[in-house]
């Protein structure tokens, strides 16, 4: 389900998401699962380092929010500059 909410949700003819949309659905959808979702949604609201979430950052989420955070290496490769800043925003 998750994966084929991008496309669902996103306007027809765009390529990236609303910042807003995807927060409202990632809370729906991952939020009980994931307790770091509502951080992550904080993070968004409060800092708005970016306006839309594309493809690769919506399906980069699932693992990112799925992921040991205790484990985190700020010296790692992730797929998203994005997942890397709520560590420096959490502190």
């Amino acid at each position: 389900m998750y994966k084929y909410a991008f496309s669902y949700a996103k306007n027809k003819n765009q390529k990236c998401m609303e910042v807003e949309t995807a927060t409202v659905l990632w809370s729906m959808l991952l939020g009980s699962e994931f307790p770091i979702v509502h951080d992550f949604i904080t993070f968004l609201q409060e800092k708005r380092p970016v306006k839309v979430i594309n493809r690769d950052q919506w399906q980069s989420f699932i693992d990112f929010v799925s992921s040991d955070v205790s484990n985190y290496d700020e010296s790692s490769a992730c797929k998203c500059i994005l997942f890397d800043n709520i560590y420096i925003y959490m502190g």
